[in-house]
């Protein structure tokens, strides 16, 4: 399994992140952010705001967004909580540097 050990820069819906393999990738998720925002009501859609898309966070696993969606804690209190994307899909959407040379080399 892949994790995101922390979050090395974040652009605008990409953010390069150190893996647990110490490999740094760059997660693009302008698709994803796209494709989401086109459904009402979803969460990722609001990711398509770039300030707070920039407020990603990492928890050791993988990146978050704080507060962002409406969840019912062990006590059954409403509250808001973390929005997040599982580590492995992050890491088959992620790529390295020398993986985007490679394609635009002639």
């Amino acid at each position: 399994m892949n994790w995101i050990v922390k979050i090395v820069s974040i652009q605008p819906y990409r953010i390069t992140c150190l893996w647990n393999d110490n490999q740094v990738r760059t997660v693009d998720l302008t698709r994803f952010i796209n494709e989401k925002s086109r459904i009402t009501g979803s969460s990722y859609g609001k990711l398509k705001d770039q300030s707070l898309f920039v407020q990603a966070k990492c928890d050791g696993s993988t990146i978050y967004w704080e507060n962002q969606i409406q969840m019912v804690d062990y006590d059954n209190v409403e509250k808001l909580g973390p929005l997040d994307i599982d580590p492995d899909f992050l890491y088959g959407l992620s790529y390295t540097d020398s993986e985007i040379r490679m394609v635009s080399e002639p």
